[in-house]
This record gives C-alpha cells, structure tokens and sequence, in this order.
C-alpha cells in the first residue's frame, strides 16, 4: 500500500511538473508566434576586412547564413552590399565576393564585442523595385480593417496580374528578388501590406492568425486586381504568405478567380513549423505538445485550422509552383512534399540543396527564375 501511495505521488508529480512546463511554453508561443511585435534583427556579424572585391565577416555565434551559398544582402547604418560566392572559410570567418556596394561598412579592428553590426539581408535588394530596374508607383487597397498599402509593378498588357503576400514579421522588400521573372513574363505585380504590418490596422485579437483573417485582406487585393481589368490571376505567397494564399483558396468567393500558385517555403502547418522551432529548446516533445494543447484552450489558437495541406485536395484545384530549401531550419521540408504527395498533378515541388528559409533563390537566382518564367508559360 505505501508502495502505491509512492506511485501515485510521483505520478501527480511529474503530471503537475509537465502541466507548469506546459504553461510555460504556451506562454512562450504567444509571446513569440502570436503576438504582434516588431521583426527581429540578428546583429551577430561584423565585417573584419573589404577588400576591392571581397569581405571578410565574422559572427559571435554559429550561423547558417553567413555562408550561404549564393547572393545574400549585407546592411548596416549608411549602407548596403550585396555579397555572393563564398571563396574562404577559416573558422568562424567567411570571405565571400562583393556584387554591389552602397557606402562602406565598418570595419572591426578589434574584439567584435565593442565593433559596429551589419544585419544579413535575405531580401538582397535594401529599398523597392526599383533597385532590380523596374518601374513602380505606391498604391493601396480595401480589407476589411481600412486601407492596405502595396507596390504596382505593371508590365506586359496589364490583364495579367500576380498578387505577392510576404511572410510572417517580413515586409514587402521579400519579393524584389522574384519580380524581375514576373516582369519579364509579362505580369503585373501587386506587393501588398496587410493587418498587423508595420502602420497598418492591427487584428482585432491582437495576434497574428496565420491566415485565419489575413486572408480577407488578400480578398480586398483580389477585388482591386480584378477592377483594373486582370483577368489571369496569380497568388504568390513566401512563408506564412503561403498560408494566406491557401486560407483564400479555401474560404474566399472569389477563390474561382485565381488561375495558378506561386509558393516559397509555404508555412501551411503552423503546428509542424512550431514543433520544428522548439526542438533545440529545452522542453521535451511531451512539454511542446502540451503546450500547444494549453495555447488552444486559452487563445483559440485552432491548429487543425492552420494545418491547410490536410484539406488541400478538397480547395486547391490550379496548378501551383512550390520552393523549397532543404535546409530551411525555420519551415520543415517536409510539409512541401506531404502537399506534392496529396496533389501530386497539380503540385510541382522544386527543391533547393543548401538553400535556406525562403532562400532558394538566392542559393541559385537563375535557376529560380527560369523555373518561375517557365511555369507562368505553360500554365
């Protein structure tokens, strides 16, 4: 018998320890995944050396990016580079050759602890179009929460039109890699804002849904895109623009308007996205999913909702192009080829070695670009 009060004990024991945990970490999703905040900055890199055509950068901590394969952007106060091949690796040094240069960066002479930053850029491009040569005008759109602004890239006769959403905490800047293969195939390019950008209107549950309500912003590009006369539609989502796009297809009447996808790293199971950014996190599998289960009870956080590859073959009925880097640390690879296994005729998955999150791109811009050029073509 007291063996069996033992027990007990110490099953009620570790119950309540996993349960506090529990708590804990769904106190850390919303904080982290939920709740509107600024983009984070990684200010880790300093530059040692510049050369006429190479720098030389260092970082404080272990990072994928300050070697990754391709062109990447590099800013800091006063400028910009942009920086391609990788030459050298000594230690935690990389040397990699300079494409562009706008200003200089500072150097660190010393400890890098006392140095100046510069920020690693994705996006490879610092302002708007027109730093990849094509024209543009400001403009804005109707949602449901007020006034949305967007960037109007026109190009060809104007019928065709292709609505770009970024991704979660990003800005429109993510897609000025990919509008010169729009332009070139003669689509015009609407870069939207939506709820819970920067001086936009704010979700009224002050979170960030993952295209639960985004998706009726997007509506209201639609409705703009199709009053200017666009008649073949194409939606591009990077990240949780993805889920955007997928949540529109699903839930939208207007749905029947969109002639094709275009996905970069799509973010479409938020719940496998937030089990793949806790796994060197300290809790437990055990831990997360409780967790998880706690955020839903609490915040109605709905994971089946934001898991739309499930229910992909009953919504998505147009071809759709997807990227996707296989070492993409931030949205599993995995949840690109569960979506090309549920529609494989009209998914074509093209998968980038090295390439990290919304990166494929930048590991090889021409073969990207072909990609894209070829499938707005042919479908």
């Amino acid at each position: 018998m007291t063996f069996l009060l033992f027990a007990a004990g110490g099953v009620l024991v570790v119950a309540a320890f996993h349960l506090v945990a529990g708590w804990m970490v769904s106190n850390a999703l919303l904080r982290r995944v939920f709740l509107v905040h600024p983009p984070p900055k990684d200010l880790t890199v300093r530059v040692r050396e510049v050369g006429p055509d190479r720098i030389v950068l260092e970082s404080s901590l272990a990072r994928q990016d300050i070697g990754h394969p391709g062109t990447i952007g590099l800013a800091w106060d006063g400028g910009y580079a942009q920086v391609g091949e990788v030459v050298d690796v000594v230690r935690a040094r990389v040397t990699r050759r300079i494409l562009a240069l706008r200003g200089t960066p500072p150097v660190c002479t010393g400890p890098l602890e006392g140095c100046p930053p510069v920020e690693l850029d994705p996006y490879a491009f610092p302002s708007d179009p027109g730093d990849v040569g094509l024209a543009f005008e400001e403009t804005s759109y109707r949602s449901p929460l007020g006034e949305m602004g967007a960037w109007l890239v026109p190009a060809g006769s104007g019928d065709r039109w292709a609505i770009h959403c970024h991704g979660w905490t990003a800005e429109r800047r993510e897609f000025l890699r990919m509008l010169p293969a729009f332009h070139r195939s003669g689509v015009t390019s609407m870069v939207i804002d939506y709820r819970n950008d920067p001086g936009r209107p704010i979700d009224p549950s002050g979170r960030y849904r993952f295209g639960l309500a985004e998706w009726e912003d997007l509506e209201g590009a639609v409705r703009t895109a199709l009053d200017q006369g666009a008649t073949d539609l194409t939606l591009s989502g990077c990240s949780t623009g993805g889920a955007l796009v997928m949540a529109f297809l699903e839930r939208s009447e207007l749905a029947e308007e969109v002639s094709r996808l275009v996905l970069d790293a799509p973010n479409i199971v938020l719940a496998e996205t937030v089990r793949l950014g806790t796994r060197e996190e300290r809790a437990t599998p055990l831990m997360v999913e409780l967790g998880m289960w706690i955020a839903d009870l609490r915040w109605r956080v709905d994971w089946d909702s934001t898991d739309y590859v499930q229910r992909a073959s009953h919504f998505l009925t147009i071809p759709a192009l997807v990227f996707h880097g296989t070492s993409d640390h931030v949205v599993p690879m995995a949840v690109s080829r569960r979506l090309e296994a549920l529609v494989p005729d009209l998914v074509e998955l093209v998968e980038t070695q090295a390439a990290g999150h919304v990166m494929s791109w930048n590991a090889d811009p021409a073969r990207y670009e072909a990609r894209v050029e070829a499938f707005l073509r042919r479908s």
